[in-house]
């Protein structure tokens, strides 16, 4: 017959053994044990002997996501190497681009790992499965949410993101983009298509998807003050092609030219705050 002291001191040496084991398959990174152990014990089902339940989850897979809900740099470079560089061949069995990859990569990163106005998503991880087959459902289902918003939404989405980066509500600007609107819509189309994929991913993730400063420096690693260079240099690359491309497009001279330009990019507020406001109103 097991006792009481019998029972807790097996289930000392099953944690013991757990820790061990997670440690040596995660050795960039440590948490600490009472914290790892709190964090075990939350995802535990109720109605199955801890023993047990403890042998069916994966339990080095709680410890990196553990170390990721703590916010650990090493615990985060693991879960790159971990579950995401297994996606691109996943995705592109589907017929997902190496661009759509990269930038579906990117969502999960931020869902998973930052959270997107809630918490982070790796604290929902149970280990009752394996994370990277965790990670995977959650890429292929949102690669096909992208593929089904591409098909109706893409042009829509494009406006908006002009609608962002330039100003609205200013009289001459106004009069500039009506007598020019089809031109500049295209030539903004055109230069946002010849981005980088890293520099239109950007736009995307600040003027449509709303992320602050602080959690795109979070989401690429760096510091906030790069994310924010990162996120000028995007924009400013982006309006001196629309500029080429509508010098291709308008049958007018480079002053006049300038002189449209200047007023879009004279009503361009690159304050974090009030861009921040502006999707708050």
């Amino acid at each position: 017959m097991t006792t009481a002291s019998g029972h807790e001191t097996g289930l000392d040496a099953t944690l013991e053994s757990i820790i061990g084991s997670a440690a040596e398959t995660c050795p960039t990174f440590s948490v600490p044990r009472e914290e790892f152990v709190a964090y075990l014990w939350a995802r535990l089902p109720a109605d199955v002997p801890p023993e047990f339940a403890l042998a069916q989850m994966h339990t080095a897979d709680l410890y990196l996501a553990c170390a990721c809900a703590r916010g650990d740099a090493q615990a985060v470079a693991a879960f790159d190497e971990h579950c995401l560089s297994q996606l691109d061949r996943v995705l592109g069995k589907m017929g997902i681009d190496a661009d759509a990859s990269a930038e579906v990569k990117q969502e999960i990163r931020r869902r998973v790992l930052v959270g997107d106005g809630r918490r982070p998503e790796i604290v929902d991880f149970s280990g009752r499965g394996d994370l990277r087959s965790w990670v995977r459902v959650m890429a292929v289902r949102q690669a096909l949410r992208r593929q089904e918003r591409a098909r109706r939404d893409i042009a829509v989405e494009d406006d908006e993101l002009l609608e962002r980066i330039v100003a609205p509500e200013n009289p001459e600007l106004d009069y500039a983009k009506g007598m020019y609107r089809e031109e500049f819509k295209r030539a903004f189309e055109a230069a946002l298509k010849a981005l980088p994929d890293r520099e239109r991913t950007l736009l995307r993730q600040h003027y449509i998807d709303g992320l602050t400063i602080d959690e795109i420096g979070h989401l690429y690693r760096v510091h906030r003050s790069t994310a924010a260079r990162l996120l000028v240099r995007a924009r400013t690359r982006v309006l001196a092609a629309t500029r080429a491309q509508m010098m291709c497009q308008l049958d007018v001279q480079s002053k006049d030219l300038d002189s449209i330009m200047r007023m879009i990019r004279s009503q361009i507020d690159i304050s974090l705050h009030v861009l921040q406001r502006g999707r708050k109103r």
